[in-house]
């Protein structure tokens, strides 16, 4: 695997930063180095740091404070694992778990220079897991069994981490996540989550709520298949105004299983739609044994490390 930018090596707090992973609007995410007391070995770490964005009316300090409580209580082996949140030099910061693959994004950015497209078996199968932990995480319930009412609110390739050659897939970054039950979330009107995979009703600054999550994996599942996203637009608000009235790419070679579910998943008749992953998922699951690809076990793991190698 070709190994990403180096930034020079410096110690941040406990930690060795090695390498920047990332950059987002909120923070910026570099590859660290930890001690293991026992072994006395590096053990790798993604850090997380804030930047400044006192500019925009954000409170830095609570937002990584509420990703790191919503982190703290999704205890699930879909959910990238919390190890640290702390403050360094003014600068707030989660150490979490490191998977060795990278995000979802990346391999489909690798395949898409080879020329490459994801076989629809293991589309469908990644999607199963992705959704898997998005029932666990709609459904999660607090220590006293109180329902959290959460909503993850950023679902796509690029906080959806792979472990290769296993295979794993991993959802994380939390940071726009919201909660009824404990009233956190962005300001009212503030969308979180990356453009292209936004929901109508992040588009339209309305509530959002776990069907949020589920047309986001439907966007992504619609890349995987067709290499495309379907919500493409010469500007934001062309993107924004064909999320808002459900107008996807049809021009695309649809089988009829997944013509049927695309248009459930972006129906503008929001009963229509996928109302629970669980359904969702069960929909996958379906195709794969009624079309008979069902992929064969470990092919996830082994055509994403090959997808990824010399990126």
């Amino acid at each position: 695997m070709k190994p990403l930018e180096k930034i020079p090596s410096h110690r941040f707090g406990a930690y060795t930063l090695v390498r920047k992973l990332g950059e987002g609007g909120m923070a910026e995410v570099f590859l660290g180095g930890a001690i293991d007391e026992k072994s006395a070995t590096l053990l790798p770490v993604a850090i997380k740091i804030a930047k400044p964005l006192g500019d925009l009316g954000l409170d830095v300090e609570e937002l990584f404070a509420t990703e790191a409580d919503i982190m703290g209580l999704l205890k699930h082996p879909g959910v990238v694992t919390l190890y640290e949140i702390g403050r360094f030099q003014g600068r707030f910061f989660l150490a979490m778990e490191f998977l060795c693959g990278g995000d979802l994004a990346g391999a489909i950015a690798a395949l898409r220079r080879k020329g490459a497209s994801f076989p629809a078996p293991l589309a469908l199968e990644l999607g199963i897991k992705v959704l898997r932990t998005l029932a666990f995480v709609h459904n999660a319930r607090g220590a006293s069994g109180t329902p959290l009412g959460l909503v993850h609110g950023d679902v796509n390739p690029g906080n959806i981490f792979l472990d290769v050659p296993s295979g794993i897939i991993k959802l994380g970054d939390f940071g726009v996540a919201m909660s009824q039950t404990f009233g956190v979330g962005l300001p009212e009107g503030m969308a979180g989550g990356k453009l292209n995979y936004l929901s109508p009703e992040q588009a339209s600054g309305q509530p959002i709520t776990p069907a949020t999550d589920l047309f986001a994996m439907a966007t992504v599942l619609y890349e995987l298949f067709f290499g495309v996203r379907p919500f493409e637009g010469g500007s934001s608000d062309e993107i924004l105004g064909r999320i808002a009235q459900c107008r996807y790419r049809e021009d695309v070679p649809m089988t009829e299983w997944q013509r049927a579910f695309f248009a459930r998943a972006f129906s503008r008749n929001t009963k229509a739609r996928f109302q629970t992953a669980g359904t969702m998922a069960a929909e996958l699951l379906r195709a794969l044994l009624d079309e008979t690809m069902e992929p064969v076990p470990g092919a996830l793991g082994r055509f994403l490390e090959d997808a990824i190698e010399g990126r």
